[in-house]
């Protein structure tokens, strides 16, 4: 008889719990949305990957706030599809699945879909590497630049917000 390998997800576990989405990582509860509350939904790239999770599902909650499970927790398709049936619309497929940078796009309400998640905006000390010695110097650590850069929720948004909250 063969042994049985166990996966270790180290991108967490989702679960849901009456209109409740549970993120628990390292047995231990992230975060905790109440579906009831979801203005806007969406997904986001980054280039962290592949060693860190890099493509993440968005929650705008009508407190303005948002928060985000990793594409790759277990359960993500379970949730997805819980979602699908409850907002009456199609969530189970991505739009930016193999995206190395960063990208983000609303998925749900349907009025706003495919438009901009967030916006980037630079900090107030940017300084990005211009010349490729730069470039090389910023690589190591060393150099004196700062690519920092903000992440808001763009402006249709927190349009969508105001109109929720009316």
């Amino acid at each position: 008889m063969q042994e049985q390998i166990k996966k270790e997800n180290s991108s967490g576990i989702v679960r849901l719990q009456g209109d409740k989405v549970f993120w628990d990582y390292d047995n231990k509860n992230i975060l905790q949305i109440d579906i009831n509350d979801i203005v806007v939904i969406g997904e986001y790239t980054n280039s962290d990957g592949p060693y860190l999770d890099d493509w993440f599902l968005t929650f705008v909650t009508n407190d303005g706030q948002w928060q985000s499970i990793p594409w790759y927790a277990d359960n993500i398709d379970e949730l997805t599809q819980y979602l699908s049936n409850k907002f009456q619309q199609d969530l189970n497929g991505t739009y930016l699945a193999g995206s190395t940078e960063w990208k983000s796009i609303i998925r749900y309400p349907l009025h706003l879909k495919e438009r901009a998640l967030f916006t980037l905006t630079p900090s107030a000390t940017y300084k990005e590497p211009k010349t490729f010695l730069d470039k090389i110097l910023s690589s190591v650590g060393f150099g004196n630049f700062d690519t920092t850069q903000n992440i808001t929720l763009t402006e249709e948004v927190q349009n969508e917000l105001a109109n929720a909250s009316r």
